[in-house]
């Protein structure tokens, strides 16, 4: 089972979340039972993707912060940044095809 890097509190996540390109960020929390379940799919979307977007976890348990800024009021929270800027969001389960049609838009 492919897994997401975990982007909290590096450099790599900031970094991504701030340049350029397509980014999604779940956002998740360690007993959240949904937020297992969509990390494999979330992960799969961004190796069909071969690069195109980056993918991270985030546990917002872990940065308060990130989740207040970001006004996240449940998990998982799916969010989306477009070169530099908080482009999407999207909240609970999310199948490999939804998040691709969800995305899609923002590669052109």
């Amino acid at each position: 089972m492919a897994l997401l890097r975990d982007g909290t509190g590096t450099p790599a996540f900031a970094d991504a979340i701030a340049g350029e390109g397509v980014t999604v960020v779940e956002v998740y929390g360690p007993d959240c039972q949904i937020c297992r379940k969509i990390e494999p799919m979330v992960a799969a979307f961004e190796t069909a993707l071969e690069g195109r977007v980056k993918a991270f976890k985030l546990d917002a348990s872990r940065d308060l912060d990130f989740a207040a800024r970001h006004d996240v009021r449940g998990l998982p929270t799916l969010l989306l940044f477009k070169d530099g800027a908080l482009a999407g969001r999207r909240n609970g389960f999310m199948t490999t095809s939804m998040l691709k049609d969800w995305v899609r838009p923002f590669m052109a």
